[in-house]
Order: C-alpha cells, then structure tokens, then sequence
C-alpha cells in the first residue's frame, strides 16, 4: 500500500459547499503550519492580516512554539494580530538556544474556514530567499486526522535538475511523535527507474534533508520523475519541502504534491481543464506536467494571448499516467519556434483534455520561471468547469512581494479566463500594505485572458528603505467584483540570480 495521505478533492469540495451552506457547520478555530529551521539560513514568518481584512476577524492570536533537536519545547511565545499590516516574525532570532522546527498556530473564537494560515515562509541566505506558503501542519483532533489520512499516496511533483552546481533534495519532517521507520525514493529518468530506501530515526518534530546526488547514482544534466513513499504518521500532514540545491548553498525549493496515480478519482464528465499564467518575456517561462495523475490518457496544449485574444493554440504533447514520461513545456521557446513575438504576450494557458476516458479531478503541475541558474518552482493545479463556485462569488486575492537587500520581483496579475468565461475584463483595486498598514493602492482594468505585469521596483517602484542588506516584505491584495483573478510573484537576486516565487492565497 502507498503510505501517505490524502482528502480527496471531491471530499474537499463537498466539504466547501458545506460550509457556504451553513458557515457554522464544522468550524475551525485552529490554523497551523510548521517551520524548519535550515543550515546556513535565516528564516522569517512574513503574513498580512488576512483574518481581519478578508473575514472581518478582530481578536485573532499567534502562537509561536520553539522545538529543539531532541523534540523538546524551548518556549512559546504569543503574538496579537489585530492590525490590518504585515506581520513580520524573526523566527531565528527567537530564542537563543539551537531550534529543529517552529510549530506556528493562529486561534480565534470565530471561524477561521482554513486550517491552513496564509502565511509564506522566507528561509535567508547569502544571495537568496526561499519563499514558499505554509505546507505541512499537526491536525487539529483525531476526527480531522480520520479525513485527512483516510486515504494513502505518494508525493511527488518535484523538479529533478542535476548540474555540476546544483542538486536536489527532499525535506522530510516528523510530526508530534518520534519516526522511526524508512522513507522510499523513487527516481525514474532516461529510462531507468533507480529505487532506495532511506532509513528515518527522527525526533518528534525533527527534520531529514535528503539528497539525490548522496543517495542515487544518476548521471548530471537531467530530468525525471521523483516519487517519495513516506511513512504514516498521527495528527500531521506532511508534505515534504522539496527543491533545488547549489553548490554554494543556496536552493530554491517549494513543497511537493500528491501522486495520484494509484487513485481513480475523475469528475463526472470530460470537460477541459486548464489555468492561465502570466508570461514574463525577460525570463524563462515552463510548464512541467509529471505522470502523477489518476490514471489517464491525456492530450496537453498551451494557448498563447495578446491582450486576452487567444493568438494559437499549440500542441505540447500527450501525458499517459502512470508512465514514465514527463513533459517539459518550454514557452519561450514555443513562441520562438511559431515566430510569435515575445513583447506581446502577456498570459498562456496550460489545457488539458482526454484522449480517451475520464478526466482526474487534481492535475497539478509545476510553473517555473527563472534563468537557469536557481529557478522557481511553483505548484500549482488546474481548474476546471465542476468546481464549486459560490453565487455572487467575488475576487478577494493577496501575495507576498519581495523587495530591497539586493532583490527586486516579477508580479502577475491574472484574468483567468479559464476559471471565468462569461466577463469581459475586471475592473480592479489593488492595495498595498507593509509593517505600517496600507501605503498606497492602484487601479488596473485588466481584460479577461490578460495579465498585469509589474516588476516591482520599476512599476510599483517599492525600495526597501530600512535596511539594505535585509529583503523587504510588501503584501498587496486585490479586489474584483469578478471572480477569476489570481496572483503571481517571483523573486530574484540582482547579483547572483537565484529566484523563488509562489502563487498568493
């Protein structure tokens, strides 16, 4: 049996049409994430209060416990959110003695829906930040621990780049007891599959980071397939940071997903699925879509927009799951090969039909953007027809932008005309907050199947003016009476080049 766990998604969409039905059916009053600390790094917690400006959440508080190297709590400290700013928490200058992993939880007497905060998690080193969202917590009680871990998967989902400078490595984390068991890898590339079991004695609360390159015998200058078979573990869900190492100690990482390729989980029709992202021309823009889908027969293309006018869809291949192969969609180079001019275009979408059977409810994929030094990359999954949307439902959307200390940002604001066929453009706000509150605010008509694109310092011209050595975190939210708006950012290095980025909540 695979041995990782899973809600399936039309569990997970039952459970939305519950709560808009009656908000007070099974409501949650504890949202959690944990953070590792990691060699050679500072890391930070950067969030906007989104519990007051979205869910009008006045009495909201964050407590931060610091867990050492033998599972043992140092201290707790407990921080008040109650102003509509960023909140910013140096979670390595917290206490003074060695710390393995921060358990980080909000509480509030009203309903917080998610059990999940939006907060991004910044790890800081020498001519980098990795930024990535919450990504594995501790459950709440049993009863959600019966629904999150009723079902068993792999994960999966994560770029393979092995360079002469870079390697890649996968984070595995202990929840609130102790591990001691094994965790299977699985590397498939250039036709071989390569399998090791790795054993695991882990603290409660405690971190392993595993290497390809110390673990696997693979040649450089390849792609493939990762798989990670974890152990079960009580009241925790454990997705795995995963990522991009370099030699000089950077890395560039996000969290892994699930392979779905052992579940038959399909919607009741075949209707496309798909998701538009913005296209920056000065970099490179990919697609990775890997063989970890329910088991399927899939026809792959990626429409190319100028200004919300769909100029050609192009083919980009079948994905068969489960299988062995994986698609690398370079669309740069699609636009290059079809002499579509880059200056143009400010979207693509990535579509997906069937070529014969069902269509899987979770198609998720990786979106890298970067310059082939350190890229980002971002998980993100494709949206389609049969998902739930609330009547009169709204764009509310907000995201992380990193600036100053040598750092500026690449920011997509995206009319998903995939997720909202039936408008012509969206009207709208975006409002800009830092540790002070909101600074500014600026209005885009955006076209449906378009993009705003910003670069931070030069459109929003956002310096960090405190501090020159230290990045800067600005949150934005943006409002439509649509819906269908999302968020993009990436950041980058100015002189070393190494980029991390997200989606926003």
């Amino acid at each position: 049996m695979d041995r990782f766990c899973v809600k399936k998604f039309k569990e997970v969409e039952s459970t939305r049409r519950k709560y808009y039905k009656d908000p007070n059916l099974d409501s949650i009053h504890r949202a959690s994430l944990m953070v590792p600390e990691i060699t050679g790094t500072d890391v930070d917690i950067s969030f906007l209060n989104h519990f007051l400006l979205k869910r009008n959440h006045e009495n909201v508080a964050c407590k931060i416990t610091a867990i050492d190297f033998n599972g043992n709590k140092v201290e707790s400290r407990l921080f008040k959110i109650e102003k509509p700013i960023v909140y910013t928490i140096q979670l390595s200058s917290l206490v003074t003695v060695p710390v393995s992993n921060y358990l980080i939880e909000f509480f509030s007497a009203n309903n917080l829906f998610i059990p999940f905060p939006a907060v991004m998690i910044n790890h800081r080193g020498k001519g980098f930040v990795n930024q990535v969202h919450s990504f594995n917590r501790v459950l709440n009680d049993i009863f959600e621990n019966d629904v999150i871990n009723q079902h068993h998967v792999k994960e999966a989902s994560v770029d393979l780049p092995l360079t002469k400078n870079t390697d890649t490595f996968l984070l595995f984390s202990a929840g609130p007891f102790a591990c001691k068991s094994s965790i299977d890898i699985e590397v498939i590339t250039n036709g071989k599959t390569y399998l090791e079991n790795i054993p695991l004695d882990v603290q409660r609360f405690g971190t392993k980071k595993i290497s390809v390159r110390e673990h696997f015998d693979i040649p450089e200058d390849i792609g493939g397939i990762i798989k990670a078979q974890q152990p079960e573990q009580m009241l925790f869900y454990g997705r795995m940071l995963t990522g991009q190492s370099h030699i000089n100690g950077s890395f560039s990482a996000n969290h892994s997903y699930y392979d779905s390729s052992t579940v038959e989980e399909y919607w009741d029709d075949v209707r496309t699925s798909t998701r538009f992202y913005p296209f920056f021309k000065d970099i490179q823009n990919i697609a990775r879509l890997y063989p970890i889908l329910s088991p399927s027969d899939l026809k792959i293309s990626i429409g190319i927009f100028d200004d919300g006018k769909l100029l050609e869809e192009i083919s980009a291949g079948n994905l068969q799951s489960p299988s062995d192969d994986y698609l690398d969609i370079n669309i740069n180079s699609l636009l290059e090969k079809n002499k579509i001019d880059l200056n143009h275009i400010s979207t693509f979408s990535v579509n997906v039909n069937a070529n014969s059977g069902k269509m899987p409810t979770r198609i998720g994929h990786q979106l890298v953007y970067g310059n082939n030094i350190l890229n980002s990359s971002i998980a993100v999954s494709l949206y389609n027809p049969n998902i739930f949307v609330p009547e009169n439902k709204k764009s509310f959307k907000w995201g992380q932008i990193i600036v100053g200390g040598n750092f500026d940002s690449y920011i997509g604001i995206v009319a998903d005309k995939g997720e909202n066929p039936h408008i012509l453009e969206h009207d709208a706000l975006v409002k800009l907050y830092d540790k002070d509150g909101f600074f500014e605010e600026k209005h885009f008509v955006i076209k449906n199947g378009s993009a705003v694109l910003l670069k931070a310092s030069e459109d929003l011209l956002l310096t960090n003016k405190s501090d020159v050595d230290t990045p800067n975190y600005i949150w934005c939210t943006i409002d439509s009476e649509h819906y269908g708006l999302n968020f993009f950012s990436v950041a980058y290095n100015l002189k070393t080049n190494h980029f991390s980025g997200d989606h926003g909540f």
